[in-house]
């Protein structure tokens, strides 16, 4: 994945039309020059859906073939050689149709991740650039909707608290940081909570870098 060119965040793209902006800063970026969120995990989906699909018409058409074959040979009072002639076809046609259906499953699962870790990678990055998001401004740059990306910053938070920190302003409106500093009054900063580049600020122990008494 490359950076954006504009704010430098390896953040995924999404497609407006045929218009590929940044997730991070909404600038325009170059086609296929990162993952997007429109499309993360719909061709392992779609392959999934594809597969079970077809799991189930062969384990059907199979069936029905040997079914048929074991009939037309009980009519004739074959019924001992129609079954042995039915076999075959019942069994390769469940197996096969069994595994088609699994590999189905597999990958509409590895859809489901792929496109659950392309929409938090955006959001992180997402909440990075602003410092604070709302749902809303997450839907907008995610092309979701605001359910959909309330949802997905909730989860994304309870997951990774040292990452994400959830706020609701005065108005009751909820929003989501990054957890850089603990605000709570008389708590230390935590070393999980720190970039590399918080090192120096971290041992001065003033927020941006600045030594007490200094002048801006």
């Amino acid at each position: 994945m490359s950076p954006c060119p504009t704010c430098g965040r390896e953040a995924p793209i999404v497609y407006r039309g045929v218009v590929p902006y940044c997730t991070a800063c909404g600038a325009l970026r170059a086609p296929l020059s990162a993952a997007s969120v429109n499309l993360a995990g719909k061709p392992s989906r779609v392959g999934g859906t594809v597969a079970s699909v077809a799991g189930g018409l062969v384990i059907l058409v199979g069936g029905s073939i040997a079914l048929g074959i074991a009939l037309v040979f009980a009519a004739f009072r074959l019924v001992g050689l129609g079954l042995a002639l039915a076999s075959p076809f019942a069994v390769v046609s469940l197996v096969l149709g069994l595994v088609l259906v699994w590999r189905g499953g597999l990958l509409r699962r590895a859809g489901a991740r792929t496109e659950q870790t392309t929409h938090e990678q955006a959001l992180l990055e997402l909440v990075a650039h602003r410092g604070t998001i709302t749902a809303t401004d997450a839907a907008i740059a995610l092309s979701l909707g605001i359910a959909d990306a309330d949802d997905k910053l909730t989860a994304l938070a309870k997951s990774q608290p040292e990452r994400i920190a959830v706020d609701v302003d005065d108005d009751g409106i909820v929003r989501y940081r990054i957890a850089r500093w603990a605000r709570d009054e008389g708590r230390r900063v935590r070393p999980a909570d720190l970039s590399p580049d918080d090192g120096l600020e971290a041992e001065r122990g003033v927020p941006g870098g600045r030594e007490r008494g200094t002048l801006k």
